[in-house]
C-alpha cells in the first residue's frame, strides 16, 4: 500500500534546480569547505572515500534542534527514536529493532572520538557543537565494533585563543524556553578555555485528559568546561567535563488501534473507556489526536465505576516520569613526534536513570515499569598517525575498554482485573564488560591519482553478566480463609512452600501462562569473543574535481546476555550471539561549477549475518535472538550548491530496500496469535521478504538557505527545510495494522533578521508547519490482543529565537 505521491522525490529536486534558474549562471560564489575528522585525519569532506554528511554547529542551532532524535530527522534513513522504554538509532535500515538494555547498538554514537553507544545517551542534549558528522555503513578500524550500520560522531567546539561569547534564548509554544550561553578566549600565552551552558524546559504538547497535564513536560541542564593547554611547542593538553541532566514528566504515548481482538480483550477496552468517560464527562471514546488518556492512580477511579475493585490493594499508582543523569569527561594528549604525531584519548562516561512507565498506555491501573539503570565507562585509545602526502600513510593504534552495568526494573500488574491477585516482578542485571583492541589503516598512494587503504582491526572482549528475577504481591493479598501472604519477594518464596497447590496454579494461569515470567537465579554467566574487521578501498581522482571510490568492508556487534529475561535458569536464550557484516560500496565524489556545487553519490550493499533482534509479544516480554539474515542496499546522493551569492541549495536523498532474507521464526502478529496460538508458539511466522523497520524506500532532505542584505548594516535570512519519507515500519513485529507509518512531508521554516556583521540575530522559527503526526514509535498494547499505541511525534509549533555574540 502506497499513501505517498510517488512524484515528490522527483520535485524536490526540480525545486532546488528551479530556485536558481533564473539566476545568472556566472558562478563566482564557492561553496565554503568542509573539514570532517572521519578518518581521524582533518580533512575536506570531498577527498574522504565514505559515504557520509556533516551538519555543522550553527545549522544545528539555527534549526531548534535540541538532541540527536530532533537531528536525525533532517538526516534522509538516518532514524533516532524515544520509545517508552529505551531508544533506537537505525542508518540505512541497520539499527537494534526493540529495546533490551543489554543489547549494544548496531549505529553507535561518540562524542569527541569517545564511544557512547548505550540506548540512553541518545536523549542527551546537544549544546555548543563545532558539527555532527554521520558515516554511513561499517566503520570498524577506526571507531571500533558495534558500528555496523554506521557511526553518528558530535565533535565539540573548541577553546579559541581569541575572546568570544554568545548568548541564545529561545520561547516557543508549550512554554518552551531554551537558553545557552558560551565564553571562550585565551587564559595565558598558552592555556585556552571554554565554557558552555544550556537549559531547555517545556509543557509539552499533549493534553492528559485523566490527569489535566500538559504532557511531556521537560527539564533539562548541560554545562561543560574545556581547557587546552600548550605544554611544549609540541605537546598540547585538552581536557573537557561535561554534566548535566534530562528530565521528562509524562510520555508522549497513546493509544492509536482500536480493534480488541478477544474477548477478554474487549472486555479490558470497553472498561479503559467506562473510566475515561467518567473522567471527562463524555463517551470515553479514544482517537489518535494531541490527547491522551493515561493514569495510574492505584484503581481509585476503578473502584469508584466497579464498587467490587474499591480497596482493592496493589494496583499500580506511580507517575510517569524519567529522570537521568550523566557525566562525560575526557583527557587528551597530542604529542608532535618529529612528522608523526602521537594521539592518547582517555574517556569517561556515567549516567543513571529512573524510567517510570504507564505501559498499558490507557486509564486502567494495569501496568507499571519502573526500570532504572547504572553505568559507567574507562576507555583508552592511542593513535601513532603519520605525516600524509607521503607514498605510505597510516594510523596505527590500541583501545582498552571497561564498563560496568547495573540495570534492574520493577513491573507491576493489575491482574485483579482478570481475577487474580496483584503481583510485581523484579529483576536485576549486572554486567561487567572488558574490551581491548588493536587496529592499523594504511593507504598506499601508488600514483598522485591512485590509491589504497587497508585497514585491520583485532579485538577480544569479555562479559561477565548475572541475572535474578524475584516474584511477589503487590500491596499483599488476602486470600481468605486466614491465608494472608505479605508483599516482599521473601514472603512470596514462604507462600509457595507452604501452599505448592495454590501457588502452582498461579503459576500456571498468570505468572507463566500470562506473564511468560519464571523465577531464576543466575550468576556469573560469562561470555569471550574475539572479532577481526578488515577493510579494502581503493580510489582515483578522474579529475582534480571527481574522485570514485570502491569499498568492501566487514562489521561485528558482540553478543552478549537479555537484561529482559524472564525464562528459566538453562533456557538457552539469555544469551545471544554476536552478528557481523559485509559491506561493498560504490560512490564518486564530485565538485561542480567551478567549486559551486558538490555533488555526492553511493550505491551499496550491506548484508548481516545472525542479526540480533529484540522484538516485544504482545504480552509483557521481548524475544531476544538471532534472526538469520539481513541485506540492505540503496542508492544515497548529496548535493550542496553556492547557487548565487546569497541562495545556498542543500539536498540529500536516498533509495532503500532492506529486508529480511531469512527470517522464518519471527513473532506472530496478534491476529496471527488470536487465530492459531499453537502454531505461532511453536513456529512463529515467516518474515523473510519483509522490509526492516525505519526503512523507508525513499526519504529526502531539501534546505534553501537564502541571504539578503537590507543596506549596510542589517541581512535577512530565510532556510527553509523540508523532510520527506516514505512509509516504513516502527515495530519490530512488523504488523502492518499497528506498525506502519505512512509517508510525509514536514516543512521548517527560519526567518531572521539581524547585524551584517554577525553580532546579533533575531528569528521566527516554525516547525512541522504541515503539522503531520507521526509516530517515533509504535507496538502493540500490553495484554490487549488488537490493540496498539503510538509515540506522537512533535507537532507544529513555533518559536521566537535571539542569539547576540560578543
Amino acid at each position: 500500500m502506497k499513501s505517498h505521491n510517488n512524484n515528490f522525490r522527483f520535485r524536490a529536486l526540480s525545486l532546488a534546480i528551479a530556485c536558481a534558474a533564473s539566476a545568472s549562471f556566472s558562478y563566482a560564489a564557492t561553496l565554503e569547505e568542509v573539514v570532517v575528522t572521519a578518518t581521524k585525519r582533518a580533512e575536506s569532506l570531498q577527498d574522504v572515500p565514505i559515504s557520509m554528511i556533516a551538519m555543522d554547529g550553527e545549522s544545528i542551532k539555527d534549526l531548534g534542534v535540541t538532541n540527536a532524535i530532533d537531528f536525525a530527522a533532517n538526516m534522509p534513513a538516518v532514524t533516532i527514536s524515544e520509545t517508552p522504554i529505551g531508544n533506537f538509532v537505525f542508518i540505512r535500515g541497520i539499527g537494534t529493532p526493540g529495546t533490551n538494555q543489554g543489547i549494544e547498538l548496531s549505529v553507535s554514537t561518540f562524542h569527541d572520538g569517545i564511544y557512547m553507544g548505550r540506548h540512553q545517551l541518545a536523549r542527551a542534549p546537544f549544546m555548543d557543537l563545532e558539527r555532527v558528522e554521520v558515516l554511513r555503513g561499517p566503520q570498524s578500524i577506526l571507531f571500533g565494533k558495534n558500528t555496523i550500520g554506521g557511526a553518528i560522531h558530535a565533535i565539540t567546539a573548541k577553546p579559541t585563543e581569541e575572546f568570544e561569547a554568545s548568548i541564545s534564548v529561545l520561547v516557543g509554544e508549550n512554554s518552551e524556553l531554551e537558553y545557552t550561553g558560551v565564553v571562550s578566549g585565551g587564559l595565558t600565552d598558552s592555556l585556552r578555555g571554554r565554557l558552555a551552558y544550556r537549559a531547555y524546559e517545556t509543557d509539552g504538547y499533549f493534553d492528559n485528559v485523566m490527569t489535566g497535564e500538559d504532557e511531556v513536560t521537560r527539564d533539562d541542564y548541560s554545562l561543560r568546561g574545556q581547557l587546552a593547554f600548550d605544554l611544549t611547542d609540541n605537546i598540547m593538553l585538552t581536557g573537557k567535563w561535561e554534566t548535566g541532566e534530562f528530565n521528562a514528566d509524562g510520555k508522549p504515548v497513546q493509544l492509536a488501534v482500536f480493534d480488541a481482538l478477544t474477548p477478554g480483550a474487549q472486555q479490558i477496552s470497553g472498561l479503559n473507556q467506562l473510566l475515561v468517560a467518567a473522567a471527562t464527562g463524555g463517551n470515553g471514546i479514544e482517537r489518535y489526536d494531541d490527547e491522551r488518556a493515561v493514569i495510574n492512580d492505584g484503581g481509585a477511579l476503578l473502584g469508584q465505576v466497579v464498587p467490587s475493585f474499591e480497596g482493592v490493594p496493589g494496583f499500580p499508582e506511580g507517575d510517569e516520569f524519567s529522570d537521568n543523569e550523566m557525566d562525560l569527561g575526557t583527557f587528551t594528549v597530542e604529542w608532535i613526534l618529529g612528522d608523526h604525531t602521537l594521539t592518547a584519548i582517555t574517556g569517561y562516561a556515567q549516567y543513571e536513570y529512573q524510567d517510570v512507565c504507564d505501559c498499558d498506555f490507557s486509564a486502567l491501573p494495569l501496568i507499571e515499569v519502573d526500570a532504572a539503570e547504572d553505568y559507567e565507562q574507562w576507555s583508552q585509545e592511542i593513535r601513532l598517525t603519520s605525516p600524509g602526502g607521503e607514498t605510505l600513510d597510516y594510523i596505527l593504534g590500541a583501545y582498552y575498554h571497561q564498563s560496568d552495568l547495573e540495570y534492574s526494573s520493577i513491573e507491576q500488574f493489575g491482574a485483579a482485573l482478570a481475577g487474580a491477585p496483584n503481583v510485581s516482578r523484579a529483576y536485576r542485571m549486572t554486567q561487567d564488560q572488558d574490551q581491548w583492541a588493536i587496529f592499523g589503516s594504511g593507504t598506499w598512494n601508488f600514483t598522485e591519482l591512485t590509491r589504497m587503504t587497508v585497514g585491520l582491526r583485532y579485538s577480544e572482549e569479555s562479559k561477565e553478566a548475572s541475572h535474578v528475577l524475584e516474584k511477589s504481591f503487590t500491596g499483599g493479598w488476602d486470600f481468605g480463609g486466614g491465608l494472608v501472604v505479605g508483599d516482599t519477594a521473601a514472603d512470596y518464596d514462604a507462600f509457595e512452600a507452604a501452599f505448592p497447590g495454590v501457588a502452582g496454579a498461579l503459576d500456571a494461569g498468570l505468572w507463566q501462562g500470562l506473564l511468560g515470567t519464571y523465577e531464576h537465579d543466575i550468576r556469573g554467566r560469562e561470555r569471550d569473543e574475539e572479532f577481526v574487521s578488515w577493510s579494502i578501498n581503493l580510489e582515483h581522482d578522474l579529475t582534480p574535481d571527481v574522485m570514485v571510490f570502491a569499498t568492501v568492508s566487514t562489521g561485528v556487534k558482540g553478543g552478549g546476555f537479555d537484561a529482559r529475561f524472564l525464562r528459566e535458569n538453562d533456557n538457552p536464550f539469555f544469551e545471544y550471539e554476536e552478528e557481523e557484516a559485509l559491506n561493498i560500496e560504490l560512490g564518486v565524489k564530485s565538485t561542480l561549477l567551478d567549486g559551486a556545487m558538490t555533488l555526492n553519490a553511493t550505491v551499496f550493499q550491506t548484508t548481516v549475518e545472525d542479526y540480533q533482534v529484540s522484538i516485544f509479544d504482545g504480552a509483557t516480554a521481548f524475544f531476544v535472538q538471532n534472526a538469520a539474515e539481513i541485506e540492505s542496499r540503496g542508492l544515497e546522493v548529496d548535493l550542496r550548491w553556492q547557487a548565487t551569492d546569497n541562495l545556498t541549495v542543500g539536498f540529500a536523498g536516498s533509495y532503500l530496500k532492506a529486508e529480511y532474507t531469512d527470517f522464518e521464526n519471527a513473532p506472530c502478529w496478534a491476529v496471527q496469535s488470536v487465530a492459531d496460538p499453537v502454531g505461532c508458539a511453536t513456529n512463529g511466522r515467516d518474515a523473510s521478504g519483509d522490509p526492516n523497520l525505519f526503512s523507508p524506500e525513499y526519504a529526502a532532505n531539501l534546505n534553501l538557505d537564502y541571504h539578503l542584505p537590507l543596506g549596510d548594516t542589517l541581512e535577512f535570512r530565510a532556510t527553509w527545510n523540508i523532510n520527506y519519507s516514505d512509509e516504513y515500519f516502527n515495530a519490530g513485529d512488523l504488523d502492518p495494522r499497528i506498525a506502519m507509518v505512512d509517508s510525509y512531508t514536514k516543512h521548517d521554516l527560519r526567518l531572521a533578521i539581524g547585524a551584517a556583521d554577525g553580532q546579533w540575530d533575531v528569528a521566527l522559527l516554525g516547525r512541522n508547519l504541515t503539522d503531520e503526526f507521526t509516530s517515533g514509535n509504535s507496538n502493540d498494547q500490553p495484554l490487549v490482543p488488537g490493540n496498539g499505541f503510538a509515540q506522537l511525534d512533535l507537532l507544529r509549533t513555533y518559536a521566537v529565537q535571539g542569539t547576540y555574540r560578543f
